[in-house]
C-alpha cells in the first residue's frame, strides 16, 4: 500500500476500527490490509494525532479501580463500573448514568437494539444518558407497566430513553400483572405484542434495574390489586427482589410462585444471551438481588457505587 493510499481518511478509520473495536492485533492487521506491521504502527500513531482516534482516560480512583478488579474475578462478570459514594442519591446516579453513557459508547460499533426494563434507578438515570449519533437505535420496553404513574411507567421510560438516545421507540402499553394466567397467555398472542417479545429474542444490550419486592408490590397499590397474598407467597420463596417485574431467590432461582404465571415480561432465561446486560444500582440494601442476578448470570455488567460493590465482596 502506497503513502498516498495509507494516508486516506477511510483506511485510517477502518485499522482504528479493526485495532481499538475488534481488538485485532497490529500484526494481525497487517495481514488482513496486506501492509507492513509498522506502517499500522504509524497509521495509529496519526489517527490519535489527527483526533480520529481519542484515548479517554476513566476518572476513577485506585480504590474504586481495585474493586472494579476485584468483583470481575470473584463474578466472571464481563465489566463493572464503580462510581464514589456520595450523599446525595441523584449525584450518585448522574455518576452511574455517565458511565453507562462511557459504556455504550465503546462497545457500540454498529446498528443495535436496546432493552430497558423499569425501576426509580432507571427511569432516573435514562435522563443523564447522552444521545448515540453514529447508529440507529431501536429501544424496546422489557416489561408490563406496574403502574399508572407516567413517571415511572415502563411504556413512557422506554419512548424517553428513545427519544434521549435519538432512536426509535418500541413499546407494548399492556399491565405488568394481569388476573389470570389465561389473560396472560392471550394477550402474549395478540400479534403485536408476539412480534415484539420474538424482538426481545435479539436484543443486543439490556438496562435493568433490581428490585426490592415492596417496589413492585406495594402496601398500597394505585391499581385493583391487592398483593398481601402475593408477598407472603414469595417470602415463603425466599425471594430478594426482582428483575424485569420477575421474583428470584437468594441463589438466582426463579420464585415459582402464582404471581410469575400472570406477569408480562422478558422471561430471564433471554437475559443470559444478550451479550451486554447492564445492571443499575447503588447502594448497600441492594447487596442480596444483586448477588442473585449475579449467580442467576442474568447480568454481566454492573454499574454500581462503592457501597455495594464492598457488600458484594463481603463474606456472607
Amino acid at each position: 500500500m502506497g503513502a498516498i493510499i495509507s494516508d486516506r481518511l477511510d483506511v485510517k478509520v477502518q485499522i482504528a476500527n479493526l485495532y481499538y473495536r475488534q481488538n485485532l492485533s497490529q500484526q494481525e492487521i497487517a495481514r488482513e490490509m496486506n501492509i507492513s506491521r509498522t506502517t499500522v504502527s504509524r497509521i495509529l500513531k496519526n489517527c490519535i494525532d489527527e483526533g480520529i482516534v481519542t484515548i479517554h482516560i476513566k476518572n476513577t480512583s485506585m480504590y474504586q479501580y481495585e474493586l472494579e478488579n476485584k468483583l470481575k474475578k470473584r463474578y466472571g462478570l464481563k465489566h463493572v463500573s464503580v462510581v464514589s459514594n456520595k450523599e446525595d442519591s441523584d449525584l450518585i446516579l448522574k455518576t452511574i448514568a455517565a458511565s453507562t453513557s462511557e459504556y455504550l459508547k465503546n462497545i457500540i460499533n454498529q446498528d443495535v437494539s436496546i432493552g430497558v426494563s423499569a425501576g426509580t434507578t432507571i427511569a432516573k438515570i435514562i435522563y443523564c444518558l447522552n444521545p448515540i449519533e453514529s447508529h440507529n437505535v431501536d429501544v424496546y420496553q422489557m416489561m408490563g407497566d406496574a403502574s399508572h404513574q407516567t413517571s415511572n411507567c415502563s411504556s413512557f421510560l422506554t419512548i424517553d430513553m428513545a427519544k434521549i438516545l435519538r432512536g426509535v421507540p418500541h413499546a407494548m402499553h399492556v399491565p405488568l400483572l394481569v388476573h389470570t394466567k389465561v389473560l396472560r397467555d392471550l394477550l402474549l398472542e395478540e400479534p403485536l405484542n408476539k412480534r415484539h417479545f420474538q424482538k426481545l429474542e435479539k436484543l443486543d444490550v439490556a438496562i435493568v434495574g433490581l428490585g426490592h419486592v415492596n417496589a413492585i408490590l406495594p402496601d398500597i397499590s394505585d391499581t385493583w390489586y391487592n398483593f398481601t397474598e402475593d408477598k407472603e407467597a414469595l417470602r415463603a420463596k425466599n425471594v430478594v427482589g426482582d428483575i424485569c417485574g420477575v421474583f428470584i431467590d437468594n441463589e438466582g432461582r426463579i420464585c415459582n410462585t402464582d404471581i410469575q404465571d400472570r406477569t408480562i415480561a422478558i422471561p430471564l432465561e433471554q437475559l443470559r444471551r444478550i451479550p451486554h446486560c447492564i445492571a443499575v444500582a447503588f447502594g448497600r440494601n441492594k447487596k442480596y438481588i444483586a448477588k442473585a442476578a449475579i449467580k442467576g448470570r442474568y447480568v454481566n455488567v454492573m454499574m454500581i457505587d462503592e457501597k455495594l460493590a464492598c457488600a458484594l465482596l463481603e463474606e456472607d
